[in-house]
């Protein structure tokens, strides 16, 4: 789509915000709803953008970049959106070709860096609360029971791998080796756990900084190995697609499209327990709604634009400034919280027997 190569390169197309925008002169500018900038009026291509945001500019001699891959990929989907906003109300789309459109539009937004950046701190987090806490710590090491289980378990059996035959020669079996190691290991604990909490604690902080980086560079890793996995243009041509008009002006989330599951929660597309997934709504402008149902459903139109902002992380943008939009600003990330959070204490959970009190 137009406008990727350069350093300031769109991780939301420029030819799919024109849809939600007003000419003014030779620009098309949009109303920009923001997390923490507040509201603001800027043409297309200083919204949906960063510096540098898939890769660096090539060099005389070097092999294409990621930048260029993209770009050369979405040649063809300036045509393909033109072509979808121009179908009648409720018109079908091929499934396949939808199921690629959104899929793509979805892996390559700074959308899924953030909130997999939120959801990795949340859990850091987390781990170091319960960690903080001996009896808990004593629960994720395994070392509550009667018999080591979990982590401690595993340890204990490598070094009887390891070791096992010089214990032997002194008659001592592996039952009886990690007994030992478990008592002496419960013993010790409480001062091991003093003087490690502290620096467990800094380990999680120090990991948490790293995380926007770790999350650039395994987006840019996976988009240079697929551009639209397959097994998620899969499962979302599983859908029958069509293209519905509406009577309201939609918004464009930063995440760009949703997912309704089977009990009618919302997630942004990324974020999406894809076996679950019963309805996809993608706006394509500010009055045409690509839509992928199971059972040819249909969301309220009224319930749209909440799920949109909601699932949105650093903003949304429409053609309008409105109060009512102006209102919604304070929907942006609620249910991407909720998401993470359930993402995270279904994690915790597993490793901390009884979650966190």
């Amino acid at each position: 789509m137009r406008g990727m190569s350069g350093k300031k390169q769109h991780f939301i197309p420029q030819s799919l915000l024109s849809g939600f925008g007003f000419q003014k002169r030779d620009r098309t500018y949009v109303v920009a709803y923001t997390y923490d900038r507040g509201t603001f009026t800027p043409a297309i291509d200083g919204i949906g953008a960063e510096r540098y945001f898939y890769s660096e500019l090539a060099v005389d001699g070097a092999t294409e970049t990621l930048d260029d891959k993209i770009t050369n990929y979405e040649q063809s989907f300036p045509k393909l959106l033109s072509a979808l906003r121009s179908l009648n109300d409720g018109e079908r789309v091929d499934d396949i070709r939808a199921a690629e459109f959104v899929t793509h539009l979805a892996v390559r937004n700074d959308h899924f860096r953030k909130s997999v950046t939120a959801g990795a701190a949340r859990l850091f987090g987390g781990m170091a609360e319960a960690f903080a806490d001996e009896g808990t710590a004593r629960g994720m090491l395994g070392l509550i029971d009667e018999r080591p289980s979990g982590a401690f378990a595993e340890e204990i059996a490598k070094m009887w791998g390891q070791y096992g035959s010089l214990f032997s020669l002194a008659g001592m079996s592996e039952d009886q080796f990690t007994a030992l190691m478990f008592a002496a290991a419960k013993e010790s604990f409480s001062s091991f756990h003093l003087e490690m909490a502290d620096q467990i604690s800094t380990m999680f902080d120090r990991m948490t900084d790293g995380l926007p980086s770790v999350a650039a560079s395994s987006q840019r890793k996976s988009l240079s190995e697929s551009l639209s996995p397959p097994l998620r243009i899969e499962k979302l041509a599983t859908l029958e697609w069509r293209v519905d008009y509406t009577s309201s002006a939609l918004v464009l989330p930063d995440c760009v499209s949703v997912v309704f599951d089977r009990n009618g929660d919302v997630h942004p597309t990324m974020l999406a327990d894809l076996d679950e997934l019963e309805t996809v709504l993608m706006p394509l402008s500010s009055n045409r709604l690509l839509v992928g149902s199971r059972r040819g459903d249909v969301v309220p139109q009224e319930l749209v634009n909440d799920a949109f902002v909601g699932c949105s992380w650093d903003f949304f943008v429409a053609r309008d400034g409105t109060s009512e939009l102006e209102n919604k600003r304070k929907l942006l990330r609620t249910r991407v919280f909720e998401v993470v959070d359930d993402i995270v204490a279904e994690a915790i959970s597993e490793a901390v027997p009884g979650g966190i009190a």
